[in-house]
């Protein structure tokens, strides 16, 4: 198995040729609702040990094994017949997608709505290690608005995958940045949502909380940062997890609603794990 990135260009046919491997089986193991419609940066399953790989003007396979992360040696077994020494531009290879090199293994969390089709969640459980139902909202005094998640929580144990609890600063339906502000400013209602957070992971079965707080004003930076050190505090105490969703910066100062408040270092510190949020990644650097 391997996970490919879809490139500028391509398409099920392509990628057919390239990985040996039938137009409908893509489309199958990857539930694919448009084949047709490809996105640039899509991740896709590709059930095949090996795919084919056109030489380009200067390269080498020393090159080509920097470039595909795939030792030299392999490339050498993988192609007895060809000459390392005199590649041509439009030849092909073998590459084996598989090697000895010792990988870590692959950590997946899956944001889901109460409203998800059976199907669907039948689908991805079996690859998920954390299910995240979207998700609690908050209100200005720091109380919590729960989704109707009892039935994914039950679902993902039953799968041995791990529930988190989502909170963000939703209200009204949208991103609040000044809810949140709100509560940063009022220590009884900051002090309201850390025991309501704490509250749920007990009574729900949660396995540690997900914080997805978004559009955060860049003057609530810090206090944002004291009270992830807070509640991170709080969870690992109890044994609970932390993990934060922060937005895809390119530099520490990048300017932006979404992105200032957004301190990669603290986050790091305080989380278990960061989520990257690269569905909102910038288009111009």
């Amino acid at each position: 198995m391997y996970i490919y990135i879809v490139q500028p260009g391509d398409n099920l046919t392509i990628l057919s040729r390239r990985f040996g491997i039938p137009v409908n089986r893509i489309a199958a193991d990857n539930a694919l609702r448009f084949p047709n419609k490809l996105a640039v940066g899509q991740a896709l399953v590709i059930m095949s040990d090996t795919m084919t790989y056109e030489i380009s003007e200067g390269q080498t396979l020393y090159s080509i094994s920097q470039e595909l992360g795939v030792p030299l040696e392999t490339l050498l077994e993988a192609n007895p017949d060809i000459n390392p020494i005199a590649l041509r531009v439009g030849q092909t290879i073998t590459v084996p997608l598989e090697n000895n090199v010792r990988r870590k293994p692959a950590i997946v969390n899956g944001f889901a709505y109460p409203s998800i089709t059976e199907n669907a969640l039948n689908c991805t459980l079996p690859f998920l290690t954390f299910l995240s139902p979207f998700s609690y909202s908050v209100t200005p005094s720091g109380e919590l608005i729960a989704p109707a998640a009892d039935d994914l929580i039950y679902r993902s144990v039953r799968s041995a995958v791990m529930p988190l609890m989502v909170v963000t600063n939703i209200f009204d339906g949208t991103f609040s940045t000044e809810v949140l502000s709100q509560i940063l400013a009022d220590d009884s209602a900051r002090e309201r949502l850390a025991e309501s957070i704490v509250y749920e992971l007990k009574n729900k079965g949660y396995y540690g909380a997900l914080l997805d707080m978004e559009y955060i004003s860049p003057d609530d930076r810090e206090s944002y940062n004291e009270f992830l050190a807070d509640i991170s505090e709080r969870l690992h105490i109890l044994g609970y997890i932390l993990v934060t969703a922060v937005a895809p910066k390119y530099r520490a100062d990048q300017q932006g609603l979404l992105y200032e408040s957004h301190d990669y270092p603290v986050q790091g510190r305080y989380a278990d794990y960061v989520i990257i949020m690269t569905y909102e990644c910038a288009t111009t650097r």
